[in-house]
């Protein structure tokens, strides 16, 4: 009768399932940390220079568009040759 009212045990988790929670865990900490270091960079620098950023004709890499010569650029996704 006594059976009856008690808790069965739970089986023990072996060593190397607890080993891998754990990698796991530390993993997506440290992606979830990169991460919110990546949204605090982008928002420090949107709000120090927003112009900047957002400005369509700045080039991110400060080069600028004057290395490449755009006539004799060919679409490769165009499949009708023009004549």
């Amino acid at each position: 009768m006594g059976s009856l009212f008690q808790k069965p045990k739970e089986p023990e988790m072996p060593q190397s399932v607890i080993d891998a929670q754990n990698e796991r865990d530390e993993i997506a900490n440290a992606k979830r940390k990169t991460e919110l270091k990546k949204i605090a960079s982008r928002t420090k620098s949107l709000r120090s220079n927003r112009r900047m950023l957002l400005n369509p004709d700045n080039d991110p890499t400060g080069v600028g568009p004057t290395l490449t010569d755009t006539v004799s650029v060919r679409d490769p996704y165009e499949t009708i040759r023009r004549v």
